[in-house]
């Protein structure tokens, strides 16, 4: 069984990239040139941020915001 887990990303200008903005997962941090480089990267960041197994059940779900 899987939690689910909300992110909000959004485009940094200053950096050129999107990045995390805010998340249930403390401290998790990311970024990506693409949001879909992003969104391919979270499962991963966030499962060594909680340490779960690579192969754990995480359903992620992506809030676009603009700041």
């Amino acid at each position: 069984m899987s939690h689910p887990i909300t992110v909000r990303c959004g485009w940094d200008q200053a950096a050129g990239l999107y990045v995390v903005r805010d998340s249930e997962v403390p401290g998790l941090v990311g970024e990506a040139p693409t949001m879909q480089d992003l969104m391919c990267r979270l499962p991963g960041l966030i499962r060594d941020r909680l340490g779960l197994a690579p192969d754990a059940a995480i359903d992620v779900f992506i809030e676009r915001v603009a700041r």
